[in-house]
């Protein structure tokens, strides 16, 4: 014997093998996560990560903070964008719209349904009353997410200089966001880019030795496993839709203004960085323009597309079906998603590739302090609309409680709607 004891030779437990979801189970996936969608924001991407990374192991963390950073680089909501992204990935673009609309559908129904009581049965005292809590809490929602962006994310001069004239040409020029974003990608583009080639240009002119100093930023992580492969322009059937969809309203004669709507609602999802809150200013504008709702029917718009689940932009399905009822509901629903939803498929893949970018980050700098000054264009315009010092204390208590705390806003909505109708009954 050689003296040493033979043992069993034991194999590294392997990593768990990663399930790959079809169609079917991307539609399920948006229709869960969108029901349990309520609050926005950072609440649901955590349930995103929950159902996709710990539950079903459909993506890596790294691999869905990717998919985040590319959502976010595009207009709409980043939860919806970020399920679209996951199903471009994994089914092309049927997961993608199966994702996107399993998403949005739970928040679609719920609107309907409390958009036709209001219409049905109107507002009664009581109620008015509580939607009047529901708005305060919303400008405080706003507001507490304008604060957190002012401390976390404007951190130059220049952002702050950029977030002022969104602020100033979004609450008083009434400039669209599309514009607005667009003006702010290019400042980041040549402030921070210009910046930076001045700063390397005179460290070459001060290094004596040949050795070309790093200019590429460092990478946040590598692109997704399995990237999906660039389809033809044509491989889908987008280009039958549209020819279809056009046929039918030039055939069936479609109301004007229902067109005039669906077409005003894409051209507001074109512009709908950092969410529904940001469109606000331009969207009441262009409705007071028109006609369309009275001020406290959009503020009720707002407060019930934030209270229902799902993306905020379903205040669109409110609007529409106080105009046309559920074929209004139905057309401004397409047409404010239709457009981000298309983008994810169309340059999804393409962001990915380039998010780490010089450029990318660059413009990624201006576009930050562009919203931030949508977002408080948004408080501004619906704070307007609040109805005395109960309202006006309701909103600024939640926007301090939170700056403070880590709650639900749908739960500081009620609790808005709640406090303005104690109030009320002790005769304030």
């Amino acid at each position: 014997m050689d003296g040493h004891v033979a043992t069993p030779q034991v194999a590294a437990n392997p990593p768990a093998a990663r399930s790959r979801p079809r169609v079917d189970d991307l539609f399920r996936a948006g229709v869960y996560l969108g029901t349990i969608g309520f609050g926005g924001g950072l609440s649901v991407l955590a349930n995103i990560q929950s159902y996709a990374v710990t539950r079903k192991r459909w993506l890596t963390d790294r691999e869905l903070t990717n998919a985040v950073t590319v959502a976010q680089m595009l207009p709409g909501g980043a939860s919806a964008n970020t399920l679209a992204y996951i199903g471009l990935r994994f089914a092309g673009w049927r997961g993608a719209l199966a994702a996107y609309v399993g998403f949005a559908l739970p928040g679609f129904v719920s609107v309907l349904v409390l958009a036709w009581a209001y219409v049905r049965f109107g507002t009664t005292p009581d109620l008015q009353t509580v939607l009047g809590g529901f708005n305060a809490a919303v400008v405080g929602i706003i507001a507490s997410i304008t604060l957190k962006m002012v401390r976390t994310s404007v951190s130059r001069l220049w952002q702050m200089g950029v977030a002022a004239l969104a602020l100033l040409f979004s609450a008083v020029g009434n400039a669209p966001p599309g514009e607005i974003v667009l003006v702010a990608i290019a400042a980041g583009l040549a402030v921070d880019l210009g910046t930076k080639r001045a700063r390397l240009a005179s460290v070459r002119r001060r290094r004596r030795t040949d050795q070309e100093p790093p200019v590429a930023l460092p990478e946040e992580g590598q692109p997704l496993d399995e990237p999906p492969k660039p389809q033809p322009p044509f491989s889908s059937p987008w280009p039958v839709l549209v020819f279809a969809v056009l046929a039918a309203a030039r055939i069936s004669d479609v109301d004007a203004d229902l067109l005039k709507m669906g077409l005003t609602f894409f051209r507001t999802g074109l512009g709908a960085y950092g969410g529904g809150f940001a469109i606000v200013p331009h969207l009441k504008s262009v409705i007071d323009t028109r006609g369309w709702l009275t001020d406290r029917q959009f503020a009720d718009a707002v407060a019930i597309g934030k209270l229902t689940p799902g993306p905020v932009l379903l205040l669109a399905t409110f609007i529409g079906y106080l105009r046309h009822h559920v074929p209004g509901a139905l057309v401004a629903t397409v047409s404010i998603f239709a457009a981000p939803f298309l983008l994810v498929v169309l340059a999804g893949s393409t962001l990915d590739r380039l998010r780490s970018r010089r450029f990318v980050r660059a413009g990624l700098r201006g576009l930050t302090p562009a919203v931030l000054g949508l977002m408080a264009a948004a408080a501004i315009a619906l704070g307007d609309q609040l109805a005395g010092e109960s309202e006006i204390g309701i909103a600024v208590a939640v926007a301090l409680t939170l700056s403070r705390f880590s709650l639900n806003p749908a739960l500081m909505l009620l609790v808005g709607g709640v406090a303005r109708l104690c109030l009320r009954m002790v005769g304030l």
